[in-house]
């Protein structure tokens, strides 16, 4: 950690470093129990490995870590689980962020959302069946029940819609202080909202630590710790935590079905941090806007062990950091790199942007840009044409405003009939975005139209179920 503070000065001023390093977790700490089925459904559909039918149960399983109840759905079509197995362990890895996204939307973590199925077991059965289509490839429309299918179908489109850039919530870290000599410890739940946690033992491999044992506060963040007679080593902070959805438990043995947490729980977990290393130098990094889109572009001299950097996004008006993108790293190289990506859509305004870099072993890092990067006002009244179309079952329409004004936009069917009502009141100038969900609709064709200050618009859609 300390040898990042010295390296930020050597950095372009195209951006700095944050100074944060983060945690990578050890596994086989947490005792972890699957226990038997939940709530779920057999399910007959193409396996998409032997292009046969295969009938599976498909749905939440019962199990506890550290004694505590901890549903949780398979992650791997082509294994087989055993009912009751006392064999398995936290594996400190995350699934894939569309994945991510139904855990985080869908049952058991939400309930009595839009389009929820009645039948439980029905819409645990469709989660499932959405989660093996993004980790085993499975065609949802080979499910031979209509009802699962249809739900199944919707969920993915939900999914590849709103969930490219979905991260997990990491809730236990070890980050770099300000004093380029200390570190500090921080505790979140899994809306990433700080939250008090006692008897937090801390080591080190070298060298010595100021104390032992810390705790946080009702922000989530402990006292500096001191690190005394070493440059280099691992931190390893040991607490009883909460474990977020998406996180992956896996059998010891390597013939058994890694499962992922589908509701959150607590259980000891240990996590680690390296003293002194740096995985990406970073050699620049800008952001340029182009309209209604920021353009961001970053080059690494060097990478070690690099997975991906995560695109994150906060108005200047804000605390509250979104993740808007992801782009995969080059892993360990020593050469020179160049990385882009478009933040599209946007309304005018300032905004911060950082690159949260992560390595394959859950490691992270942040280099923030150090200018703000600004969305100017429009010249016309304008209606874009709606993303995604065709959509099932929402789609986003965006629209700018040159000044401020009453705004009308309204979605008609095909024979002219006004079936909802997206906007009616006065906006300020700039640019705007407004989301049409058709769940309630049938397919066909659609026109959305827009009415402000005596200029009109009209656009065609298309919901496909």
């Amino acid at each position: 950690m300390k040898k990042q503070f010295t390296y930020c000065l050597f950095i372009v001023l195209s951006f700095i470093i944050s100074g944060s390093v983060y945690a990578q977790c050890i596994g086989d700490i947490t005792t972890v129990h699957i226990n038997s089925k939940a709530v779920g459904r057999d399910v007959t559909f193409t396996d998409p490995l032997t292009n046969s039918s295969k009938t599976s149960y498909a749905g939440t399983l019962n199990s506890t870590m550290d004694g505590n109840y901890m549903p949780v759905y398979c992650v791997n079509l082509h294994r087989t689980v055993s009912l009751p197995d006392n064999n398995y362990t936290d594996t400190c890895n995350y699934v894939d962020p569309k994945i991510q996204y139904i855990l985080n939307n869908y049952y058991p973590y939400k309930r009595g959302y839009a389009g929820q199925l009645p039948d439980s077991t029905d819409e645990a059965g469709s989660i499932q069946m959405a989660i093996w289509h993004y980790s085993d490839n499975v065609n949802a429309n080979t499910i031979t029940s209509n009802t699962v299918k249809n739900r199944t179908n919707q969920i993915i489109a939900d999914a590849d819609a709103n969930g490219t850039a979905t991260e997990p919530v990491i809730t236990f870290t070890i980050e770099a202080s300000s004093d380029p000599d200390a570190f500090f410890v921080r505790t979140v739940d899994v809306n990433d909202v700080g939250i008090a946690v006692s008897n937090i033992s801390l080591s080190i491999s070298q060298g010595s630590l100021s104390t032992n044992t810390t705790s946080t506060n009702s922000s989530g963040i402990s006292p500096d710790i001191t690190v005394t007679g070493t440059s280099t080593g691992i931190i390893t902070a040991t607490a009883n935590m909460i474990y977020s959805q998406g996180r992956i438990v896996h059998s010891r043995t390597s013939n058994k079905q890694s499962l992922t947490i589908a509701y959150p729980v607590y259980g000891m977990m240990k996590v680690t941090a390296d003293w002194g290393a740096l995985p990406v130098e970073l050699s620049s990094f800008n952001g340029v806007s182009n309209g209604t889109s920021i353009s961001l572009f970053w080059s690494t001299a060097t990478e070690q062990n690099n997975s991906h950097f995560s695109v994150e996004r906060k108005s200047v008006n804000s605390e509250v950091w979104n993740t808007v993108g992801r782009v995969e790293g080059h892993g360990t190289t020593s050469i020179s790199h160049e990385y882009t990506f478009t933040d599209r859509n946007l309304t005018s305004g300032r905004y911060n942007y950082r690159l949260k870099q992560t390595d394959f072993n859950g490691n992270f890092e942040y280099y923030k840009l150090n200018t703000d990067v600004e969305v100017g006002t429009p010249t016309e009244f304008d209606l874009s044409q709606n993303y995604p179309n065709p959509f099932n079952p929402s789609t986003k329409i965006n629209y700018s405003m040159p000044s401020d004004g009453l705004v009308s936009i309204k979605v008609f069917d095909n024979l002219g009939r006004q079936v909802a009502t997206l906007v009616n009141e006065t906006k300020t100038a700039g640019f705007h975005s407004v989301e049409f969900n058709g769940a309630n609709l049938n397919s066909g064709l659609y026109y959305y139209k827009m009415e402000v200050k005596g200029i009109t618009k009209v656009m065609k859609m298309t919901l496909v179920k």
